[in-house]
Protein backbone atom coordinates (compact mmCIF):
# COMPACT_ATOMS: atom_id res chain seq x y z
CA UNK A 1 0.00 0.00 0.00
CA UNK A 2 1.17 3.49 -0.76
CA UNK A 3 -0.03 6.90 -0.69
CA UNK A 4 0.69 9.10 -3.70
CA UNK A 5 -0.38 12.42 -5.40
CA UNK A 6 -2.00 11.80 -8.89
CA UNK A 7 -3.47 13.28 -11.80
CA UNK A 8 -6.35 11.29 -14.09
CA UNK A 9 -6.96 12.40 -17.14
CA UNK A 10 -10.40 10.92 -18.80
CA UNK A 11 -12.43 10.93 -21.31
CA UNK A 12 -15.92 9.66 -19.93
CA UNK A 13 -19.75 8.95 -19.69
CA UNK A 14 -21.29 10.06 -16.84
CA UNK A 15 -23.79 7.65 -15.30
CA UNK A 16 -26.30 8.03 -12.04
CA UNK A 17 -27.92 5.24 -9.73
CA UNK A 18 -28.87 3.91 -6.84
CA UNK A 19 -24.88 2.07 -5.15
CA UNK A 20 -26.45 -1.02 -4.70
CA UNK A 21 -26.73 -1.50 -8.43
CA UNK A 22 -23.43 0.06 -9.18
CA UNK A 23 -21.92 -3.56 -9.15
CA UNK A 24 -24.05 -4.42 -12.55
CA UNK A 25 -24.68 -0.90 -14.10
CA UNK A 26 -20.93 0.42 -14.33
CA UNK A 27 -19.67 -2.48 -16.55
CA UNK A 28 -22.77 -2.24 -18.75
CA UNK A 29 -21.73 1.58 -19.05
CA UNK A 30 -18.16 1.03 -19.45
CA UNK A 31 -19.31 -1.93 -22.66
CA UNK A 32 -20.84 1.25 -24.07
CA UNK A 33 -17.57 3.24 -23.84
CA UNK A 34 -15.39 0.22 -25.14
CA UNK A 35 -17.57 0.36 -28.33
CA UNK A 36 -16.40 4.46 -28.89
CA UNK A 37 -12.45 4.38 -27.94
CA UNK A 38 -11.37 4.82 -31.66
CA UNK A 39 -13.31 8.32 -31.45
CA UNK A 40 -11.11 9.23 -28.56
CA UNK A 41 -8.15 11.00 -29.10
CA UNK A 42 -4.89 10.35 -26.95
CA UNK A 43 -6.33 7.33 -25.16
CA UNK A 44 -4.41 4.61 -23.33
CA UNK A 45 -6.50 1.82 -23.74
CA UNK A 46 -6.35 2.10 -19.64
CA UNK A 47 -10.24 2.11 -18.37
CA UNK A 48 -11.17 4.00 -15.63
CA UNK A 49 -14.12 4.47 -13.41
CA UNK A 50 -14.52 7.49 -10.88
CA UNK A 51 -17.53 7.02 -7.92
CA UNK A 52 -19.04 9.53 -5.84
CA UNK A 53 -18.24 7.92 -2.26
CA UNK A 54 -21.00 6.94 -0.17
CA UNK A 55 -20.93 8.94 3.31
CA UNK A 56 -23.63 7.60 5.19
CA UNK A 57 -26.49 4.60 5.08
CA UNK A 58 -29.12 7.45 4.06
CA UNK A 59 -27.32 8.25 0.96
CA UNK A 60 -28.71 6.07 -1.45
CA UNK A 61 -28.04 7.53 -4.42
CA UNK A 62 -25.05 8.59 -6.52
CA UNK A 63 -22.85 9.36 -9.75
CA UNK A 64 -19.71 8.11 -11.61
CA UNK A 65 -18.26 8.27 -14.43
CA UNK A 66 -16.73 5.23 -16.83
CA UNK A 67 -13.90 6.13 -19.03
CA UNK A 68 -10.45 5.90 -20.64
CA UNK A 69 -7.41 7.08 -19.51
CA UNK A 70 -5.81 9.81 -22.49
CA UNK A 71 -2.69 11.25 -22.47
CA UNK A 72 -3.36 14.78 -23.02
CA UNK A 73 -6.64 16.88 -23.62
CA UNK A 74 -8.46 16.03 -27.02
CA UNK A 75 -8.77 18.51 -29.24
CA UNK A 76 -12.34 16.94 -29.90
CA UNK A 77 -14.35 15.38 -27.28
CA UNK A 78 -16.90 12.73 -28.52
CA UNK A 79 -20.64 13.30 -28.41
CA UNK A 80 -22.33 12.28 -25.08
CA UNK A 81 -19.20 12.31 -23.33
CA UNK A 82 -16.69 14.78 -20.81
CA UNK A 83 -13.14 15.12 -20.57
CA UNK A 84 -12.43 15.52 -17.03
CA UNK A 85 -8.95 16.22 -15.09
CA UNK A 86 -8.82 14.63 -11.64
CA UNK A 87 -6.19 15.26 -8.85
CA UNK A 88 -5.78 14.21 -5.46
CA UNK A 89 -3.64 12.44 -2.77
CA UNK A 90 -4.66 8.49 -2.91
CA UNK A 91 -3.73 5.63 -0.91
CA UNK A 92 -3.49 2.57 -3.84
CA UNK A 93 -3.71 -0.73 -3.60
CA UNK A 94 -3.67 -3.20 -6.84
CA UNK A 95 -4.96 -7.37 -7.21
CA UNK A 96 -7.44 -9.26 -8.84
CA UNK A 97 -10.61 -7.52 -9.93
CA UNK A 98 -12.53 -10.45 -8.36
CA UNK A 99 -11.47 -9.10 -4.56
CA UNK A 100 -12.51 -5.86 -4.95
CA UNK A 101 -14.21 -5.67 -1.98
CA UNK A 102 -10.79 -7.16 0.18
CA UNK A 103 -8.91 -4.17 -1.63
CA UNK A 104 -11.19 -1.83 -0.08
CA UNK A 105 -11.09 -3.02 3.22
CA UNK A 106 -7.39 -3.14 3.30
CA UNK A 107 -7.03 0.42 1.85
CA UNK A 108 -9.40 1.38 4.38
CA UNK A 109 -7.50 -0.25 7.26
CA UNK A 110 -4.70 0.75 6.19
CA UNK A 111 -5.82 4.72 6.19
CA UNK A 112 -7.11 4.15 9.69
CA UNK A 113 -3.50 2.73 10.72
CA UNK A 114 -1.64 5.15 9.15
CA UNK A 115 -3.89 8.41 10.74
CA UNK A 116 -5.19 9.50 7.25
CA UNK A 117 -8.40 11.22 7.01
CA UNK A 118 -10.43 10.28 4.31
CA UNK A 119 -11.12 12.96 1.68
CA UNK A 120 -15.30 12.60 1.30
CA UNK A 121 -15.28 15.58 -1.48
CA UNK A 122 -12.87 13.63 -3.84
CA UNK A 123 -14.00 10.66 -6.35
CA UNK A 124 -12.78 6.74 -5.62
CA UNK A 125 -11.08 5.64 -8.48
CA UNK A 126 -10.50 2.69 -10.27
CA UNK A 127 -8.15 1.87 -13.01
CA UNK A 128 -8.27 -1.54 -14.86
CA UNK A 129 -5.73 -3.84 -16.17
CA UNK A 130 -6.25 -7.10 -18.39
CA UNK A 131 -3.92 -9.92 -17.48
CA UNK A 132 -3.31 -13.51 -18.51
CA UNK A 133 -6.36 -14.61 -16.12
CA UNK A 134 -8.78 -11.94 -16.17
CA UNK A 135 -8.03 -8.45 -14.61
CA UNK A 136 -6.73 -6.44 -12.23
CA UNK A 137 -7.79 -2.90 -10.64
CA UNK A 138 -6.02 -0.52 -9.08
CA UNK A 139 -7.87 1.48 -6.17
CA UNK A 140 -7.67 4.73 -5.39
CA UNK A 141 -9.06 5.65 -2.40
CA UNK A 142 -8.80 10.25 -1.83
CA UNK A 143 -7.18 11.24 1.54
CA UNK A 144 -6.43 14.62 2.72
CA UNK A 145 -3.06 15.32 1.90
CA UNK A 146 -0.84 14.77 5.02
CA UNK A 147 1.65 17.09 4.49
Amino acid sequence: MITLKRTFRIVAIKGHGAFENFATEVPDFARQLLHRTREIEHHTNIEIALFEPKWGDGHLEGHYYVGILVRDKPSHVPKGMEYLEVSGTYVSAKGSIDHVDLLYEEVGQWTAEKNLTRDWLSYIVETYHPTENGEDVEVFFPVLDPK
